[in-house]
């Protein structure tokens, strides 16, 4: 009697416990799924961009495509830790796709930034070693202030930092060390360039006077024709060549000599009045030449009143053509130096009263900056 009772009460918790069943069938089926394999391919994403160097050339889309990715784990997080009927993934997946997106864009911007910057350090670092190159066989060799000097070095250590980094493909590295270089050395060689078109400026009457003396040698009369920028002394006889020496010259021989101390060559037309050798030079073998002459008398003079020279100041002399030359540097008090034996044969061929003509340079600046 008492099992019969109990039937009634068995068959609702069956059914209760059948209910629940299916209702926590039903719950599992309706749990929202969790975007785990969205979030890989975020990340994924993110670290492709990196692996393309984005986190350098492209950092503000990486940077951004990282955020939105805290943001889609923030809220990942925030999800789960609700009761799982209440969870939304919406937000996370919309942070998801965003991600992927900047990713890809910081991806493709930082490979081309990568190309872009490779061609311009590659041409801009050639383009470089071609004024490095002016530089040397040029500009070099002219007076140049220690300012100039000092930013065409550092100039080349920067552009050897370009091409170091430039081999290893660190390519961004490369572009702003070439373009640190690019800005010394322009600046350097450009004002080596402006002196020297300054100086150039005179080149018409240089050219005259260098036609003026192969003329005068046309007459049978030995003549010494000096090409300061060129460095070469020329003894001409019938309107050719006879010798040609290598020469080295005051410390300051750019432009004309202007007074006693400044160390610079003068240009003119002058004549050999004297032949010294033995005891009567310390330079080996000596011509002195009538320096000042007139015109150079006149000009100082001038200068001197117009205030552009100093009123104490004196008039240079004592120019010589001497040995002791082959320096490989200018370093005269503003006399021409041979070696000794390029002076034994110019001292036999040269006899006193012979013209003496020293010019800037027998060739137009064009030229000499066209020549490879």
């Amino acid at each position: 009697m008492g099992k019969g009772k109990n039937k009634p009460f068995i068959r609702i918790v069956i059914a209760v416990v059948g209910l629940l069943f299916v209702l926590g069938i039903v719950l599992i089926w309706l749990k929202p799924k969790s975007p785990q394999t969205e979030l890989k391919l975020a990340r994924e994403a993110i670290n492709s961009a990196q692996k393309a160097g984005a986190e350098e050339y492209a950092k503000p889309l990486y940077e951004e495509a990282k955020q939105l990715y805290d943001s889609a784990m923030s809220s990942w997080t925030a999800q789960n830790e609700r009761f799982f009927p209440r969870r939304d993934y919406r937000e996370v997946l919309s942070f998801v796709n965003l991600t992927i997106a900047k990713a890809i864009h910081a991806e493709q911007n930082s490979l081309q930034q990568i190309k872009n910057t490779n061609v311009i350090a590659k041409r801009g670092i050639e383009d470089l070693e071609g004024k490095i190159l002016l530089y040397n066989r040029i500009y070099k060799q002219i007076p140049l202030s220690k300012t100039v000097s000092k930013a065409h070095n550092l100039g080349v250590m920067k552009l050897s930092e370009a091409k170091i980094a430039y081999d290893s493909e660190r390519y961004n590295e490369a572009f702003v060390s070439y373009k640190e270089a690019d800005g010394l050395l322009n600046s350097s060689n450009d004002k080596a360039e402006q002196i020297l078109k300054e100086w150039f400026s005179d080149y018409p009457h240089w050219e005259k006077m260098g036609a003026d003396a192969i003329r005068l040698s046309k007459s049978g009369h030995k003549i010494i024709l000096v090409d300061k920028m060129a460095h070469q002394l020329f003894v001409y006889q019938n309107g050719k060549i006879l010798r040609s020496f290598k020469a080295e010259l005051g410390v300051n021989w750019m432009g004309d000599k202007r007074q006693k101390g400044d160390k610079a060559t003068p240009e003119g037309m002058y004549r050999v009045i004297q032949k010294k050798e033995g005891s009567r030079t310390k330079f080996y073998k000596a011509l002195l030449i009538n320096y000042p002459n007139e015109e150079d008398k006149q000009r100082f003079d001038s200068e001197k009143k117009k205030g552009a020279l100093p009123f104490r100041t004196h008039i240079g002399n004592l120019i010589e053509i001497h040995g002791l030359g082959g320096k490989g540097i200018d370093w005269t008090d503003g006399c021409i130096a041979l070696n000794n034996k390029d002076m034994d044969v110019l001292f036999c061929l040269i006899d006193t009263g012979i013209s003496v003509i020293i010019v800037g340079s027998l060739e137009p600046l064009s030229e000499i900056c066209g020549k490879n």
